[in-house]
C-alpha cells in the first residue's frame, strides 16, 4: 500500500462522510484521483467504503490502523525494537533478514503477502483485520532445550486473551493452535537458529484473527473475535498485553523450561480425553485418546491396549463419531 492510499484512508471513518474535495485538497491530488484510489482500496485490499455521490466516503465498519506510538509507550519492558509496517511479505523474514539492536525486536504489520503458518502453510493475512505479530530474541538455551517453548507460547496467547475478554472460552490444541468455539482463532510458528555458546535465536509468529468477518481462502473452520464478541476490537491494546505477557512467557521458559506452564496447559487444553487421530511426520497415523502432555510438551496419547505413547510433533484432528 502506497503513502497515499494510506493517508486516504486516514482521512475516512464509520460515523460521518467525507467529500472527495476535502480529501483530494487534504493530500494534493484531485478528486478524480481520490476516487481511483478509493476504488484500489476497495478492489485490492477489500476495505468495505460506502460512496455517496451527494456526501463523499466513508467506512461501512471501524477501522483502527496499529499505531508504533501508542504501542511502543505502553510495553512494559526495556531493551525493546518495535517495527510497525504497512505491509511486508512475512513479520518472520522481516525479522530474519534485518539486523536487531536491542534483546527484543518486534515486528507488526497491517498486511502479510506471504504470512507464514506451520508446516509451510500460507497464513491469510487480510489488511488491517488481523494481528500479525513476530518477536526475535536469542535464549540462553541449546535447540534441545527448546522442547515445550511452542506450548509456552501458546499458553501465554490464550492467558492474554482470556484475560481481555472473559467471556470467551479460550482452548489450546496441541501443539500450538488456539481454538474458540472448536474453529481456529490463532496459530503460532516458532523459527529456531542455533548460535555459539549454547544459545539459540528464536523468531516466533503470532497471528489472531481479529476483525476478520468474510474470507474464502481459508480452507479450515476459524472464527474471529469480533465474530463471537459482536464487537470491533481494537488490535492495539491486543499488540500491548501480547508483547509484554510473550516477554514474561520467554524469561520465564528461560529460567524454567516449559514444567512451569504444564499446570495452565492443562487448563487451557483442547484434546483431553478426545479421540484423536494423529498425522506424524512420517505419513503415518496415530489414533488413541488424548492424555494431556508431559513435561516436555510432548502429546501423551492412549492407544490400542491402553498402551501411552507420547508423540513431540504431529498434526491432530478430533475423530468425529
Amino acid at each position: 500500500m502506497n503513502i497515499t492510499l494510506l493517508n486516504i484512508l486516514k482521512q475516512l471513518n464509520c460515523e460521518n462522510y467525507t467529500d472527495g474535495t476535502t480529501i483530494g485538497n487534504k493530500l494534493n491530488i484531485t478528486r478524480a484521483a481520490v476516487w481511483k484510489n478509493i476504488q484500489k482500496l476497495q478492489d485490492e485490499y477489500h476495505i468495505a467504503i460506502e460512496s455517496n455521490k451527494a456526501h463523499g466516503y466513508k467506512l461501512i465498519q471501524p477501522l483502527i490502523l496499529l499505531d508504533q506510538k501508542r504501542i511502543l509507550e505502553h510495553i512494559q519492558h526495556s531493551n525493546v525494537q518495535l517495527d510497525c509496517l504497512v505491509s511486508v511479505d512475512s513479520t518472520n523474514d522481516y525479522l530474519q533478514n534485518n539486523e536487531s539492536i536491542c534483546p527484543y525486536h518486534i515486528c507488526l504489520a497491517e498486511y502479510q503477502k506471504k504470512g507464514k503458518g506451520r508446516f509451510n502453510r500460507t497464513w491469510i493475512s487480510p489488511f488491517a483485520e488481523n494481528l500479525y505479530f513476530s518477536l526475535k530474541t536469542t535464549l540462553a538455551k541449546e535447540i534441545g532445550e527448546l522442547s515445550g517453548l511452542s506450548l509456552a507460547l501458546a499458553v501465554c496467547v490464550a492467558k492474554v486473551l482470556s484475560s481481555l475478554f472473559t467471556e470467551l472460552d479460550i482452548k489450546i490444541k496441541w501443539p500450538n493452535d488456539i481454538y474458540l468455539n472448536e474453529k481456529k482463532l490463532s496459530g503460532i510458528l516458532v523459527e529456531v537458529k542455533a548460535e555459539s555458546n549454547a544459545q539459540s535465536q528464536i523468531i516466533i509468529g503470532i497471528g489472531i484473527n481479529v476483525n476478520m468477518s468474510f474470507n474464502l481462502n481459508i480452507s479450515q473452520p476459524w472464527v474471529s473475535l469480533q465474530e463471537v464478541l459482536g464487537q470491533y476490537v481494537d488490535r492495539n491494546i491486543l499488540a500491548i498485553n501480547l508483547a509484554n505477557d510473550v516477554i514474561i512467557t520467554l524469561k520465564k521458559f528461560e529460567a524454567s523450561g516449559f514444567i512451569s506452564f504444564i499446570e495452565n496447559y492443562h487448563h487451557f487444553d483442547y484434546l483431553t480425553d478426545k479421540e484423536i487421530t494423529l498425522s506424524l511426520p512420517n505419513n503415518m497415523f496415530v489414533t488413541g485418546i488424548a492424555q494431556g502432555v508431559n513435561e516436555l510438551g510432548q502429546l501423551q496419547l492412549c492407544c490400542d491396549q491402553k498402551q501411552i505413547k507420547t508423540f513431540a510433533s504431529g498434526e491432530a484432528s478430533i475423530v468425529k463419531k
